[in-house]
């Protein structure tokens, strides 16, 4: 009884490794376009798309009046500064991936990276 106990237990360890192995790639897929532009909103409503091959830097006035200050450099985009009392979107860093986003809820802003 203890043996088809641990069977079964081994069995339902395998299937849920390949499971998580298929969500892998099923993400991978997804994902693998490159990264192409970086699409900013500010409550749910697109304010700018720019191009990620192109350095740039700008602020992004947010939900009443909060800023954010964005920075595109070599591919890559980061919130350098903003007026959140959190400062979470700051401290995210780079972000270069297609799907990858930061996001500041008290200025409503996210910059979203999407590919082709």
């Amino acid at each position: 009884m203890e043996i088809k106990k641990h069977k079964k237990e081994v069995l339902l360890i395998v299937i849920i490794l390949l499971i998580s192995c298929v969500l892998l790639l099923v993400n991978r897929i997804l994902f693998s376009k490159p990264a192409r532009q970086v699409e900013i909103s500010v409550n749910g409503e697109v304010v700018n798309t720019l191009d990620l091959n192109q350095d740039a830097d700008i602020l992004v006035e947010g939900y009443h009046g909060g800023t954010n200050h964005v920075i595109i450099k070599d591919g890559k985009v980061q919130v350098s500064e903003a007026t959140c009392p959190d400062k979470i979107c700051v401290h995210q860093g780079w972000v270069d991936q297609t799907g990858e986003s930061i996001v500041c809820l008290p200025n409503r802003m996210i910059a979203r990276i999407i590919g082709e």
